[in-house]
């Protein structure tokens, strides 16, 4: 049954209503403050070295995580997008990275038991324009210019909005939604709990 093919208007209501939901191929926010200075703007990053105070949320986050994952793929075009929702169970290892605060490596194991495995770099220490950690919430965004990867050559634009919400020491939920030259073409959700 999977993947199915949803409307842009259904596909964006599986996001929570706390993350902003996005349809396939909208333009990023930032991109319509930018406009094409988007693309080269530099500004307003931020640095961050991975050893500020307030850091050790993210670090509490580290270890064994089990639970589901819900993604939105964006196929097709502007002119006639097509969303693919597609649900997996995950084992996941959210572990310690020189170059991104969150890394979470996982095997996704989807409905018609096909298993595939992924590492997400999430809250890049060098690409990130904004950070904000609680006790109980962690949100940035970040973007670059990333190599195609592949048989593509060149480069593309890449930002990240992401956000976790810490239930507790055991419970987290994980959303990210990927936006490729200014438009929007991934979201994530991982509902998780710690494997003891």
């Amino acid at each position: 049954m999977f993947p199915i093919r949803f409307a842009g208007l259904l596909a964006a209501l599986f996001l929570s209503p706390a993350v902003q939901a996005f349809y396939c191929f909208e333009p990023s926010p930032t991109y319509l403050q930018l406009g094409e200075d988007y693309f080269t703007d530099t500004s307003n990053r931020i640095v961050v070295e991975g050893d500020e105070p307030g850091l050790e949320v993210v670090e509490n986050l580290q270890g064994e995580w089990e639970g589901y994952l819900s993604e939105i793929i964006c196929e097709g075009d502007q002119e006639a997008p097509e969303p693919i929702y597609r649900e997996a169970e995950v084992e996941a290892d959210v572990k310690d990275s020189n170059t991104a605060l969150f890394l979470i490596s996982m095997s996704k194991t989807y409905r018609d038991s096909f298993v595939e495995s992924e590492s997400v770099y999430l809250m890049n220490k060098g690409s990130m324009y904004s950070l904000r950690i609680n006790d109980s919430f962690i949100s940035a965004s970040e973007r670059e210019r990333r190599s195609l990867q592949g048989k593509l050559t060149g480069s593309r634009h890449v930002e990240v909005f992401s956000q976790i919400e810490i239930e507790n020491d055991d419970q987290i939920t994980v959303d990210w939604q990927l936006f490729s030259n200014g438009v929007f073409v991934y979201s994530q959700r991982l509902t998780l709990e710690r494997d003891l």
